[in-house]
């Protein structure tokens, strides 16, 4: 497909504004999973403001399915199409994009799905996907997702048990029986039990392996199910519990008392001598441990979702509040004032765009639309990159991103009075969410805070094999609208990425960032959001070679994906070089010069192993793209002042196995000799290819003497044919038109050279002469 036919068609059919709008739409946030040619059918899910929706395109039952807002909203077909469809349309190649175009009447919209069959069919195809890549905790979660309701879903429940258990992966496997408990999935869950019991009892096995931290979750997901199903569904632990109590490791123990403590009278009458299994000088250290280790996280910065586990769990330990009261109350208050400073340094980055790219500060006329706003974003800051990028960052969201909620607007209350006039004090609902957040005082933001945001400019090298690349993939981080979890940058794919928090990397990653990280997420939450173990920084070259080996990658503003199109050869290096450097964000986006650069080599590797297909492409437009040779070999300042046919100089030059350094270097000596060679041969007007101003400052310049030497004895060499018939004086210039100052005269006097001049024109062309010392060759004829 080409770039300018796709956007002829969608500007044609649906007016440019749409078009626009499709491609601020990040491609990344599309999930295009499950693509069939012949018939020709797609199935995509789309992460936007948050939410999942679901983009099915099936050309066999010329249906098109998509969840979306507009779709379900309008009931007329032009305004059912959104962005997501527009942008869906140009990551598919153009014969399938244009057969859907140009088909497009034939198409039935709907966001109907009986059962929410489609959407179930969806999350099973990405499930399976995440098998086949050994990402299990993702498949897990797509799983999960699949089960629309009770029915239908038995192989769905025992897949789900089966690898959960076979993988360790004990936190969902717990989380998904609550689950199943409390959606009517009771019936599936017992046709499984041998099942589930074989995971209880690997689990009371491995209980010293897991992280106490995912023990106290693991517990959690316990204690609600023995609230739903009763202790008895947990026999294998009853029947351990008394071993588990001796065993010398701390989880072992904790676990067994904490069960025991918890469901002491059910478990009375169950288990004999329950009460001589807690020795009371034993649990009493392990109450004074407990505590230790409470006050210990919090010296370490641990999540204050673990303090509250903890602190919930220790009501059944018996451990009094007012022991830990003070310091837990002291330390929220630290993380309260921590996250402040993570948005007050955020908003210092912005403020700093701001300053630096001339964004105007306007009147947004904030119009109330229940619980949110719209607002009007002026003409010209729209017209600035710079300025998208922040109110994608300070929670915009909609058409034309100018829908904002209440509490976002109080959130980022102070760095939105840097972009509009408006009193946002004025309005109740944000004075109570920035009161909530900030309290009564009031912050100044010092631009020059921003600055520790801002990627430096260094290589990294990664060194890891190739066998530890197929679970490894390359993100770029990008500043975060929320801070979840205290991490300032996020990413976005089909969901949010975030850095884990016991990543070595957690507190120093910046926003425009290239990281090697996990594929396989720690944890996923709220079904959307992952996180994953950053391994190392990366550089451009690198990054650029892993994706070439196939390595997965969430794109941010890079554009990385031009390695892929260009390796499919969808895009020839050319166009995919002319859209990299020519990219708008290019403005703001650190160290964008040194990517170009790593891209550039990266498509000259390119060029020379195929060089079949480079010459394929060079002979549709050879002189076009001659020049996009030039500006890979980023030759155009030196070669500035020169108009020569670079076509007919680069034809002999590409020879297999030629290096970049040479090539630049043939080049260079070709056009050199191509100079010399026209300067020897002292045609008329060959030196019209010199623009000596230009060329001043470029390595040509050396040439300047001849040039003008040659230029003074072509014109005094050629003739001017004065004619004289009667008393009617005339002057012939088709000779000296062929010369490079003759053109210049005759292009300033606006004279046609082909009719006989009259004398007053003659006399100011003679004037021009004297100025630059020119003699004039005139040969008189009489009529």
């Amino acid at each position: 497909m080409t770039i300018n036919q796709f956007s002829s068609l969608i500007i044609e059919k649906f007016g440019i504004d749409l078009y626009h709008k499709s491609l601020k739409f990040p491609s990344n946030k599309i999930n295009l999973f499950y693509l069939r040619d012949e018939p020709f059918k797609v199935r995509s899910i789309i992460f936007d403001n948050d939410r999942e929706y679901h983009l099915i395109i099936d050309t066999k039952k010329h249906e098109i399915f998509h969840d979306c807002p507009l779709f379900l909203i309008h009931s007329e077909r032009d305004k059912k199409i959104c962005v997501h469809f527009i942008r869906l349309l140009s990551i598919l190649k153009f014969p399938h994009s244009n057969n859907i175009l140009v088909n497009l009447h034939k198409y039935y919209f709907t966001s109907d799905d009986l059962g929410s069959k489609k959407k179930g069919k969806n999350f099973q195809l990405l499930a399976n996907i995440c098998f086949k890549n050994n990402n299990n905790v993702e498949a897990l979660n797509y799983l999960n997702k699949a089960i629309i309701n009770q029915y239908n879903c038995e192989i769905i429940v025992e897949n789900y048990l089966k690898t959960a258990i076979e993988n360790n992966l004990f936190i969902e496997f717990f989380e998904f029986l609550k689950y199943g408990f409390e959606n009517d999935l009771e019936t599936h869950i017992t046709k499984n039990i041998n099942q589930v019991k074989t995971g209880l009892d690997k689990f009371v096995n491995l209980i010293p392996k897991i992280s106490f931290y995912n023990l106290l979750k693991i517990i959690e997901s316990i204690n609600a199910i023995i609230n739903l199903k009763g202790i008895l569904f947990f026999q294998p632990f009853i029947d351990k519990l008394k071993k588990l109590t001796k065993n010398p490791d701390f989880n072992d123990y904790y676990f067994s008392v904490f069960i025991i403590k918890k469901n002491y009278n059910e478990l009375v009458e169950l288990v004999p001598n329950i009460k001589e299994i807690i020795m009371k000088e034993q649990f009493n250290s392990l109450k004074d441990e407990l505590v230790h280790y409470f006050f210990s996280e919090i010296d370490n910065f641990c999540l204050i979702d673990k303090l509250k586990l903890l602190k919930k769990q220790f009501k059944i330990i018996g451990i009094p509040k007012d022991i830990t009261r003070h310091k837990y109350k002291r330390y929220k208050s630290e993380i309260k004032e921590l996250e402040k400073k993570l948005y007050l340094k955020k908003f210092a980055f912005l403020k700093l765009l701001i300053e630096k790219y001339n964004i105007l500060r306007t009147k947004g006329d904030f119009r109330k639309k229940r619980n949110a706003y719209i607002v009007k974003h002026d003409e010209e800051n729209l017209k600035n990159p710079v300025y998208n990028y922040i109110i994608a960052r300070i929670g915009f969201f909609g058409v034309n991103e100018q829908t904002i909620k209440s509490s976002e607007i109080g959130i980022n209350y102070f760095i939105m009075n840097h972009l509009f006039l408006d009193d946002l004090s004025s309005f109740q609902d944000v004075n109570y969410y920035k009161t909530q957040f900030w309290g009564e005082n009031d912050y100044i933001i010092n631009s020059i805070n921003g600055f520790s945001l801002l990627s430096k400019n260094s290589e990294y090298t990664y060194e890891g094999d190739q066998k530890y690349s197929d679970d490894t993939m390359i993100i770029e981080w990008d500043l975060a609208n929320r801070a979840i979890h205290g991490s300032i940058v996020c990413a976005y794919g089909s969901q949010i990425v975030i850095p884990d928090r016991n990543s070595p990397l957690f507190h120093d990653l910046k926003p425009f960032d290239l990281c090697y990280c996990k594929r396989t997420p720690v944890k996923i939450e709220s079904n959307i959001i992952k996180n994953v173990n950053v391994i190392t920084r990366c550089s451009f070259k690198d990054a650029i070679k892993s994706i070439s080996h196939n390595m997965n990658f969430i794109e941010g503003h890079y554009p990385l994906s031009f390695v892929k199109t260009v390796l499919k050869k969808e895009i020839n290096p050319f166009q995919a070089y002319e859209i990299v450097t020519n990219n708008p964000k290019k403005l703001f986006i650190p160290n964008y010069n040194l990517f170009i650069k790593a891209f550039r080599e990266f498509l000259f590797e390119f060029i020379f192993r195929e060089k079949n297909y480079i010459f394929d492409e060079l002979k549709s437009d050879f002189s076009k793209n001659s020049h996009q040779i030039l500006k890979l070999l980023n030759l155009m300042e030196d070669l500035d002042g020169l108009n020569l046919p670079y076509s007919e100089i680069l034809e002999d030059i590409i020879t297999p196995n030629i290096t970049l350094h040479d090539f630049r270097s043939k080049t260079l000596h070709k056009i050199h000799s191509f100079i010399v060679q026209t300067l020897n041969n002292k045609e008329l007007g060959s030196t019209t290819i010199f623009n000596l101003k230009r060329l001043k400052n470029t390595p040509f310049s050396k040439y300047s003497k001849e040039i003008v030497k040659i230029r003074k004895e072509e014109f005094e060499s050629s003739t001017i044919l004065k004619t004289t018939n009667r008393e009617e004086i005339r002057y012939n210039f088709s000779e000296i038109n062929k010369t490079y100052y003759g053109q210049k005269f005759i292009k300033i006097l606006k004279v046609d050279a082909d009719i006989p001049i009259k004398p007053d024109k003659f006399k100011k062309f003679n004037d021009f002469t004297l100025k630059l010392n020119l003699k004039i060759k005139l040969l008189e004829s009489t009529i």
